[in-house]
């Protein structure tokens, strides 16, 4: 596995795996919560130490109860939860304390990486954002962040907030691999974390002639891809195989003109 060092010095697996349709039955996103662990398991098995979550997801217990029944410390798996705005109605301050507290008694405690699901107005965000600096001051959370922010609004919260954002997760894939957006999120050291990188890919078989190249599938390939330009992915799967191959890239390296080829595919 390598890692990215965040700007306040805390490492973070460059895979991680996504999670918003596991515990639910028939993996629906919408599905009701049955607890099924099974899937999580299987990820601990194959090196996942970076966890995905949310509270709109609904599942962050069936997280913590796959953390405890893996037999795995808390402190070996890195958790990253999300904080809804679009549900929140007055009063708005005493919601958001409350989303926060929900996640920190779930895990124990604290969150490692704790985010902004998705921006609103200026001002609510920055509301919301100076209750995470809050509460990371006070050590619940190892790093803050945000979801689904475009330029402007991470402007926003770097020139009125206390503490620049640590992490921007995005949609990030061959047909949106939102270039200008992670290129700044780099310039000003927020480390851009893809979620859904293996959807939305309409040139399959370029990808699969240069796995071949490598002896790897057109998936690990552009997985790859991310990680070289310094982009944390979350692909999500509940195939124990699958789980496998995408956090088995670690043994080849794109070469230049594949990176090009790639980039010019898109």
């Amino acid at each position: 596995m390598e890692y990215k060092v965040l700007t306040n010095g805390f490492k973070i697996p460059m895979v991680g795996i996504g999670t918003n349709t596991f515990g639910k039955v028939n993996h629906d996103y919408m599905g009701d919560i049955n607890m099924d662990i099974k899937e999580l398991l299987s990820a601990y098995e194959n090196g996942y130490r970076l966890i995905d979550t949310a509270i709109s997801y609904r599942n962050e217990k069936v997280i913590m109860k796959s953390i405890v029944d893996s037999g795995l410390k808390r402190s070996d798996v890195l958790v990253t939860s999300k904080i809804p705005l679009k549900e929140l109605t007055d009063p708005v301050d005493e919601q958001i304390e409350n989303h926060i507290q929900s996640s920190l008694d779930i895990f124990g405690g604290y969150v490692d990486i704790y985010l902004i699901h998705h921006p609103l107005d200026d001002q609510l965000n920055l509301k919301v954002w100076q209750a995470l600096e809050k509460h990371y001051k006070l050590g619940h959370f190892k790093a803050i962040g945000v979801s689904n922010f475009n330029e402007a609004q991470l402007n926003y919260l770097m020139k009125h907030g206390n503490i620049k954002p640590m992490l921007n997760q995005i949609e990030s894939n061959p047909d949106n691999w939102q270039n200008d957006l992670i290129d700044f999120c780099l310039k000003h050291e927020i480390t851009p974390v893809a979620w859904s990188p293996l959807k939305r890919v309409s040139k399959k078989e370029v990808f699969e002639s240069i796995g071949k190249k490598y002896d790897k599938s057109w998936a690990q390939v552009l997985l790859k891809y991310q990680v070289m330009r310094g982009v944390v992915v979350i692909p999500k799967s509940h195939d124990k195989t699958r789980q496998f191959d995408n956090i088995n890239i670690f043994d080849f390296t794109l070469s230049k003109e594949d990176l090009t080829k790639i980039k010019e595919n898109s």
